[in-house]
């Protein structure tokens, strides 16, 4: 199973647009044979059998050999694919089980895009071939047997005329200046001025009150903590 995350890392600022893979029916002549294989021997299971063990070794490995070949047939189209995203292009061409070629164009490199139809079978069918050429021409991302590719290149061209906003980076409000800081106490001092001298005393009345609260959490919060801390010992 493809999954984004093997071939490429996606970026703060960059979203996924579509993930193009090839037109199903280029599965057909791999899973045509995978059918063969698979279904014949049931066909021909009486005469195989007839043969003992060769007949039965047959009759397996050519059920192996179908699944075996669907299987592969299956995971390489599931794997070759086109991502477009919001910031670049990457071709994935996946010619074997263990086989992959990546190829990737930022979308500010790309230079032209060109798609095609071929015959009367890729018209009816919408499939089609998209090719990206970038701008120092040393890299050509190229998609074939796709469908509706013309889909692709508008999207495409729409993302080059059209990029995307990158959302603004939050930042971090900045720290008050010593000056700002001696402005404040300059204003509580000339305010506690005003007040009366039993008005002071309940203020400072009502500090230490609030001081000998905080104190008494935090001491029980400790006791609290020595206490789980015993108990698992």
């Amino acid at each position: 199973m493809f999954h984004i995350e093997d071939v490429l890392l996606l970026k703060d600022d960059e979203r996924v647009k579509t993930v193009t893979r090839r037109h199903i029916i280029t599965l057909f002549p791999g899973l045509s044979v995978s059918l063969v294989l698979i279904v014949l021997p049931f066909f021909l299971l009486f005469p195989l059998f007839g043969w003992a063990i060769l007949g039965v070794v047959i009759f397996f490995l050519s059920l192996v050999l179908g699944l075996g070949i669907a299987m592969r047939a299956l995971l390489l189209w599931d794997s070759d694919v086109l991502v477009v995203t919001t910031l670049r292009l990457v071709d994935v061409d996946q010619r074997g089980l263990f086989t992959r070629i990546v190829s990737e164009a930022p979308l500010s490199a790309i230079q032209d895009v060109s798609w095609a139809k071929k015959g009367i079978v890729e018209t009816l069918l919408g499939i089609g071939s998209i090719k990206i050429q970038t701008t120092n021409a040393t890299t050509t991302v190229e998609a074939r047997r796709i469908s509706h590719p013309q889909r692709i290149h508008e999207l495409i061209n729409e993302l080059r005329r059209h990029p995307e906003a990158v959302p603004a980076v939050p930042t971090t409000p900045a720290p008050q200046a010593p000056t700002q800081t001696a402005e404040a106490v300059k204003k509580i001092t000339s305010m506690l001025e005003t007040y009366s001298p039993e008005e002071l005393v309940r203020i400072e009345a009502v500090l230490h009150a609030r001081e000998r609260s905080a104190a008494a959490d935090e001491f029980l919060a400790e006791e609290q903590k020595e206490a789980k801390t015993n108990e698992q010992v």
